[in-house]
Formats: structure tokens, C-alpha cells, sequence
């Protein structure tokens, strides 16, 4: 073992097939066991920072549950088809037989990262492979014509910033001047000095503050390595930001039941929404479903348990995917049918508009479950958040 080599887990922690997160030096890495062999490589994807912990594992191959990126977890090696990202590091693992510890080194493990990589040489060296900028310029691009369509621009003032304690969450508080929208939709953001960043200077968020809230808006974001995220969350109180829009169809029908399903940073229309129908004192029924990693990231709970109880038609159910929450008596694990079905009575499956909001591997997972249900196409509403 090398001297450098620190523990980091047991083997009777991660069960064959499976997944698990830890960190070594404050540097996320996820290990996975395949045929009884441990192995270990960066836990955050490399194209817009989702937790592979929380993936697929088939085989040697790791999907990030975000944009279905494809990982070898022996050599963290992106696969050729994934386009959108790149390879990661893998790290060496030594398992104790005798106690079954699990030890890293944070030195890259370049040698099973060659024996990988070696059968793949030609067929790369024939093929080549489409490295991400090219999925980056298209975005670019497109903020760049939605901005030039743009017919009135506003300049919003950053009031307050907080970071949710435990995570890479940060919401953001600005002026709302004079920016009209419905409860549900996003605006599009521009930040000034923002250099080397693929997608440029532009991104869209949805707003989480209500119509309702007339003297401010809300911006909530997972803050990752890129220079935009990187900039926004350096911004001093009373910096200006350049926005337009709003845009977006995933909004509150009013006249008839609801049914959230959000996932992670996805909850932010679903705050909006809630907000709305408590102070317009709305009829409309909503039950909502909010699915976090663990208790520290969920996003707005002390509001939204606020408004559940001043709105006899609104209810909040959280469920969290971490095993190692003991206090939690709240629901457990992912989204599921048996978990809808507990919930919802079956009048209100038959009459609600279904709104799911969330990271792509949830987002279908839930569009599966409602295609069980029998839920026809035009009583879902679908937005797609990726946490960029």
C-alpha cells in the first residue's frame, strides 16, 4: 500500500454493483464496486458538474445521471460517444482483506488509466473524437441571439447573496426593476468581466420569487468551476446585472389540481408557484414532491413548511436518497410510483397536471412512472434544469 494512501471506507459500506461517496482532502470521490473489485474516480461530472454518485453503474461503465455522460470507473475515461464531456481522473484503491478498509491515494492512478486506455489508441487515432467546445459554441450562440433579440433590457442591483450551509447552493436576492413575469418562468443573465468561459458571459435561471413579491426577485444556483458561476458568486451587494426576458411556458394552471415532482435546484418555479397560490389564496390543490441528496440540501424548506401551513391546499413532501440520514422520518429514496400513489388519492391522479422539473435521468425516470399511470402527455409539464 502506498504510504500516502489514506481509509476512506469499509467494503461492508458499498455493496457489489454499487456506488459510493467520499471525500479525501475535501475532493469529492465516488468508488464503485464491480466483480468484487473497488474502484475509485472523481465523483463530479466534467461537463456541467452532476454527482455521479447518484448515477447509473452497468458494468464497468458509470452514467451521470444529469446528461447521460458515460465514465470507465477503472480509468475515469470518458466514453468516445459522450461528446459533451471529458475523461476524469481515477485514483488507486487498496482493500484490506483481512478488514475490509478501503484506502485511496489522491496521486491519479495512471497506470490502469494506460491498460484501459490502450485498446481504444486506434480506434481513436482512426475515428478521432468531438471534444465539447463544439456543444459550448452552440450555447454560446444562443444566448448571444437571444440577447440580440432582446427588445428591452433591464438592469437589476444585487441586493444579498447566501449560500445553503452543507452545499453548493447559492440564491441570489436583486431589485426587480420593473421585470413582469408569471409565477414559473426564467430570465436570461449577463455578467460583465466574465473571460474564458465556452458558453460566454450569458445564462438563463428560472425565478424563484413570486409575482407576488414586488420588491425583489430571486435567482437560486449550484456554484460550480466555471468562470460564470465563479464571477456570480464573487459579486459585491449593488453590483448591476443586465437581464431580459421573461420567457417559459412551465407556469400554473390554476383551474385544476397539481402535482410537483422536483429534484434538487429544480425546486426554484415550484417556490415560485407555492408562494403565488398561497398569497393569491388560491383553490388550486398542489401536492408537491421535493427529492434532495440529504437534508442540508433542501432548498426553501422552512418556506415552503410556512406556507403549507397557512395554504390548506398546499402539501410538501420530501424525500431524501442518502442512507445515512438515521434522524430523518421523512419519505426515503427516489420518486417512485409506490411513493405517488401514497400520497395522491386516485381522483386527484386522474384531474392533475403533472409538473416535473429536475436533472435529465429524473426527469425521465418521472415521465416513465406517470407513462405507468396512464397520465396522458398534455396533463405533464416538463422543464429541464441542469444545475450549469
Amino acid at each position: 500500500m502506498m504510504s500516502t494512501s489514506r481509509k476512506v471506507a469499509n467494503k461492508k459500506d458499498i455493496k457489489e454493483g454499487g456506488l459510493l461517496r467520499v471525500e479525501l482532502d475535501g475532493k469529492p470521490i465516488v468508488l464503485a464496486m464491480v466483480e468484487g473489485t473497488v474502484y475509485a474516480m472523481d465523483a463530479t461530472c466534467s461537463h456541467q458538474g452532476g454527482p455521479l454518485d447518484e448515477g447509473n453503474l452497468e458494468g464497468h461503465n458509470l452514467t451521470c445521471p444529469w446528461h447521460y455522460a458515460v465514465f470507465d470507473v477503472r480509468s475515469g475515461r470518458v466514453s468516445d460517444k459522450t461528446v459533451w464531456a471529458t475523461s476524469l481522473d481515477s485514483y488507486p484503491v487498496h482493500l484490506d482483506e483481512a478488514t475490509g478498509d478501503i484506502s485511496l491515494s489522491l496521486k491519479p492512478d495512471q497506470r490502469q488509466a494506460q491498460r484501459v486506455e490502450e485498446p481504444l489508441q486506434q480506434k481513436r487515432s482512426e475515428g478521432g473524437k468531438q471534444e465539447p467546445a463544439a456543444a459550448a459554441e452552440k450555447e454560446r450562440k444562443f444566448y448571444e441571439e437571444e440577447e440580440r433579440k432582446a427588445s428591452d433590457k433591464l438592469s437589476l442591483k444585487l441586493l444579498a447573496k447566501e449560500k445553503l450551509q452543507g452545499s453548493d447552493v447559492m440564491t441570489f436576492k436583486l431589485s426587480r426593476s420593473g421585470l413582469d413575469y408569471v409565477a414559473g418562468q426564467f430570465a436570461y443573465f449577463r455578467l460583465e468581466g466574465v473571460s474564458g468561459d465556452p458558453k460566454g458571459p450569458i445564462r438563463h435561471f428560472s425565478i424563484a420569487s413570486s409575482p407576488t413579491e414586488q420588491d425583489h426577485i430571486l435567482v437560486s444556483t449550484r456554484i460550480r468551476d466555471t468562470p460564470y458561476k465563479q464571477k456570480l458568486a464573487s459579486l459585491a451587494d449593488g453590483s448591476n446585472i443586465p437581464a431580459w426576458g421573461p420567457q417559459g411556458e412551465f407556469t400554473l394552471q390554476e383551474d385544476r389540481p397539481a402535482v410537483f415532482l422536483s429534484g434538487g435546484i429544480g425546486v426554484t418555479p415550484f417556490r415560485s408557484m407555492a408562494k403565488y397560490a398561497t398569497d393569491k389564496a388560491l383553490p388550486t390543490q398542489i401536492t408537491m414532491f421535493d427529492s434532495n441528496r440529504n437534508r442540508e440540501n433542501i432548498l426553501y424548506k422552512v418556506e415552503l413548511d410556512k406556507w403549507a401551513k397557512e395554504n390548506r391546499n398546499l402539501r410538501v413532501i420530501y424525500t431524501i436518497t442518502d442512507e445515512n440520514e438515521q434522524s430523518w422520518e421523512g419519505e426515503r429514496g427516489r420518486i417512485d410510483r409506490n411513493m405517488l400513489t401514497r400520497h395522491v388519492a386516485e381522483k386527484q391522479l386522474s384531474d392533475s397536471i403533472f409538473y416535473v422539473c429536475g436533472p435529465p435521468g429524473m426527469l425521465k425516470a418521472m415521465q416513465d412512472i406517470l407513462k405507468e399511470l396512464q397520465i396522458p402527455k398534455e396533463r405533464i409539464k416538463v422543464e429541464e434544469f441542469t444545475g450549469y
